[in-house]
């Protein structure tokens, strides 16, 4: 087996491109519904998996426990840090299927990341031999090296055209900026909001914002203030099961 850990973004989709046109054999596609996703964006993984689906591969959609019940059992949320989401929302689903459908452990993993993504991703290597996060199997990254213009070339070869902006399979994601903040719509910014009066915790630190819950960090993106004096922070998704990608 060779199974591609996707967020239906512009990576993993580039990716299952080129294992397609490079005969990567028996391939399977695996969505994990943080039950956090923008809207539209099921409809964009039903669209990818059709698509897909027509190419020879198959398909999957995996359930968590969704980001509200993690906040609620955690009493907060995730930040940057302590992303604890990645583990339980796409992590332990991806884990306990690929378990049962690979008790052997002979599956390859495939993670669309790329060095060229960023400064921290700069040493991703193309292959990760017993990787201890996916249980002991062989993690590939097969377009470390590609540029974004060769990663969209991959995209309109499959027929689709590049997304402005990452995956929205968790959204926001607590690692989200201005541009992000402003994309949302009334109905993610109250889902947020009616979250953080039930836990009594705010999504985005007011350090970082120089705001208070969700309304005031909405407000801040709006008003283009500087953050203020304080360190910068690394806000990059981790990228063991695909995420953002």
């Amino acid at each position: 087996m060779n199974v591609i850990s996707s967020s239906s973004g512009n990576d993993s989709l580039a990716m299952t491109q080129w294992a397609l046109e490079n005969d990567v054999p028996d391939l399977h596609h695996v969505f994990c519904d943080t039950g956090w996703a923008a809207p539209g964006w099921m409809q964009r993984v039903e669209r990818i998996h059709r698509w897909a689906e027509t190419q020879g591969v198959k398909t999957h959609v995996v359930s968590s426990l969704g980001m509200a019940e993690l906040v609620r059992m955690k009493s907060g949320f995730p930040g940057n840090g302590q992303q604890f989401c990645t583990a339980h929302l796409k992590g332990l689903p991806f884990l306990q299927w690929i378990d049962e459908a690979d008790p052997d452990c002979k599956a390859v993993v495939l993670v669309g990341k790329r060095r060229e993504e960023s400064d921290a991703r700069a040493g991703t290597p193309e292959f990760v031999y017993g990787s201890e996060y996916h249980g002991g199997r062989k993690l590939w990254h097969p377009l470390y090296l590609h540029t974004t213009a060769m990663r969209n070339a991959l995209l309109a070869r499959a027929g689709f055209e590049p997304l402005p902006h990452r995956s929205l399979e968790c959204n926001p994601c607590v690692n989200a900026n201005r541009a992000d903040f402003l994309r949302l719509t009334p109905g993610e910014i109250e889902r947020v909001n009616d979250l953080e009066v039930e836990v009594s915790q705010p999504m985005f630190r007011a350090k970082r914002f120089g705001a208070l819950g969700i309304h005031g960090v909405i407000a801040w993106a709006k008003s283009g203030r500087d953050r203020g004096d304080i360190e910068e922070e690394e806000a990059q998704c981790a990228g063991l099961f695909g995420c953002g990608l």
